[in-house]
């Protein structure tokens, strides 16, 4: 019997030019589509400077073949490659010493090198190699060094810890400016970071919860009351009439990173594992080249917390970071992946079920836009063998869906929290209502034609069929009133253009829903977003769902799966399932299984032992 575990997560045979095993290699995503980087051949014990792209939807693999005029990188393995401006950054890493005969004479580096994605060209080689000319600007350019952590934030490339050629630790900081390409700080770090046992990672977006955001404006003093915002005499309205700010609901969303709200880079270590240690430290970009450290190693929580993870991969989602390693234990191995909430600080295991159980996986890497997690591996290898040889293997990807665990990135706002406020105010206040929604009831909610044709496509699509017919019937009006031509009749054989709905009138729109799910369709289209208590019932949503996925409104599909991911619960675990299931959203659906299938065992285990008690 299939575990619900295996419903999360599948595994594929990749193809293409599928890169042999390596060592020390480096990936990086950007959009769809990620890059591999240098290593070392295992066959051949020979470092490679080739570029491998692996596309994360078909799962083939290509060789970028560079132009003859390129200036190459020096082969390297155990660098780092980081992503920027549709560019990827390689630093530092451990190549052979040139002019050598022998592949074991190595040497480390600490050149910056870019690959412009747009042309498909590695930039040349800048001389001063990202020292600035003021005076005493060399000293910031770090040493060379490999095995060492890196991350992009504010326009800056972080590069922590390392070893040097003789495996002595490099306990600092450098700060590279990515605009101004110079080094512009070192710090002090005294903390050993390195690959084999931390990671550093920041995302593309940033979380922002307007929650806290909206309690230091006052939209009351900004746009008026409720009510009377459009009013102008602005009187004050019946507190019954319309909705209070204070009630409205509003959820985390993503937005791209600002000077004010740049993006954390997050640093995760673990050693000594025999008696596990962790370390989780945050490191806040100020608007200059400086930044902050925040310890928040001992705020972590949980029934359980990760084991001792080797070569550990990392990322960011939404609020979640995401944790992936080899676990070695004397009776125990395997490929462990875990999350920490970071809004709770509480650790949760993520469990991938069979496809990575058995077989050799050890680079991991996040899929933003999708919500996935992607594992590379050989499914018919064994972990320990690779593990000893450092080997990385590219012939399986297994994908996890991170959304069907709670973890996903939120969509993010169409307007402001305020301008959302606004066009809940233009619903309620009847502000340019030329046009009527018709519920099932017989009940009538005035509304504005223009704003429905600007944000609801379909609605637009019928408007302008249903004007096309008009014209059309306009033009073959007859000249005298005694030509009376045949009826067009619906169905007529040889007419090929579409009608519109005929629920659509000049002046109205026959919705067929109760009055509830009409008006919270309504203040969707006028707010783009999901505020109000109605919005938020549950029986309120599930409709909204329906709704989104017949008329196919992607944005309010994804805000009412973000608000069923929040709202999940024992009591609302069994409506989510059965809406999910018919609105085919996979992932929603089987986060709510997994939590039915929980209170159905938990009953179980209470009848039991009740029966135990009964039968004593």
């Amino acid at each position: 019997m299939h575990s619900i575990s295996d419903l999360t997560t599948f595994c594929r045979k990749t193809t293409g030019d599928v890169p042999p095993k390596l060592v020390g290699a480096s990936t990086t995503v950007v959009g769809s589509k990620m890059y591999l980087f240098g290593g070392r051949l295992v066959t051949e014990r020979r470092m490679v400077s080739d570029l491998h792209v692996f596309d994360l939807e078909t799962f083939v693999w290509e060789k970028i073949t560079p132009s003859a005029e390129d200036d190459i990188p020096e082969a390297r393995y155990f660098h780092c490659t980081e992503t920027w401006n549709n560019q990827l950054i390689v630093f530092g890493g451990m190549g052979s010493t040139p002019n050598s005969s022998s592949p074991e004479d190595l040497c480390v580096l600490n050149d910056v090198r870019f690959f412009d994605l747009s042309t498909m060209h590695w930039l040349p080689t800048t001389a001063t190699n990202g020292a600035s000319a003021e005076s005493g600007a060399e000293t910031l350019v770090p040493k060379p060094r490999y095995a060492h952590l890196s991350s992009v934030s504010a326009d800056r490339l972080f590069i922590i810890g390392g070893q040097d050629l003789s495996n002595v630790w490099l306990d600092d900081i450098y700060v590279y400016d990515l605009l101004g390409r110079a080094w512009v700080q070192r710090r002090s770090f005294p903390h050993h970071c390195g690959t084999y046992r931390s990671v550093a990672v920041s995302a593309n977006q940033r979380v922002r919860l307007p929650q806290e955001e909206v309690r230091s404006t006052d939209a009351t003093a900004m746009l008026g009351p409720p009510g009377a915002r459009f009013r102008p005499d602005m009187s004050p309205p019946s507190a019954q009439a319309f909705t209070s700010s204070d009630s409205f609901v509003h959820m985390p969303y993503s937005a791209p990173p600002t000077d004010d709200f740049p993006n954390d880079i997050y640093l995760y270590s673990n050693y000594n594992f025999t008696d596990v240690k962790r370390e989780f430290e945050v490191f806040s970009p100020l608007p200059d080249t400086d930044f902050t450290i925040t310890d928040r190693s001992t705020d972590m929580t949980g029934t359980s917390f990760p084991p001792g993870l080797r070569f550990p991969s990392g990322a960011i989602l939404g609020t979640h970071f995401i944790i992936a390693g080899t676990y070695l234990a004397h009776t125990y191995q395997s490929f462990s992946i875990w999350a920490l909430d970071m809004l709770t600080m509480t650790w949760s295991r993520i469990d991938s079920g069979s496809a990575v159980a058995t077989g050799s996986w050890f680079r991991a890497c996040l899929w933003a836009e999708a919500n996935k997690f992607m594992i590379f591996g050989n499914r018919n290898g064994n972990l320990i063998e690779d593990y000893n040889r450092r080997l990385l293997s590219w012939d399986h990807v297994a994908v996890i869906d991170l959304e069907s665990f709670g973890i996903y990135q939120p969509p993010p706002l169409q307007i402001d929290v305020p301008m959302q406020e606004f066009g809940l105010s233009a619903l309620a206040e009847g502000v340019l209502a030329d046009f009527e929604i018709i519920c099932d009831d017989g009940r009538k909610v005035k509304c504005s034609r223009k704003t429905l044709e600007d944000r609801w496509p379909w609605f637009r699509d019928q408007r302008n069929k249903f004007l096309a017919r008009a014209r059309q019937a306009i033009e073959i009006l007859p000249s005298s009133s005694m030509d009376v031509g045949l009826p067009d009749l619906p169905g007529t054989p040889g007419s090929s253009e579409a009608r519109p709905d005929p629920r659509l009138t000049p002046r109205a729109f026959n919705l067929s829903e109760p009055y509830p799910i009409t008006l919270a369709l309504l203040q969707y289209f006028y707010s783009l977003a999901l505020i109000t208590p109605l919005q938020h019932a549950p029986a309120v949503l599930s409709q909204l769902l329906i709704l989104s996925s017949t008329y196919q409104i992607h944005h309010l599909e994804s805000l009412v799966k973000h608000a069923m991911h929040r709202a999940l619960s024992n009591s609302t675990s069994v409506g989510v399932y059965e809406v999910a299931t018919l609105c085919s959203c996979r992932s929603l659906q089987i986060r709510a299984l997994k939590t039915v299938m929980v209170i159905v065992s938990n009953t179980e285990g209470l009848l039991s032992r009740a029966d135990i008690v009964l039968n004593s």
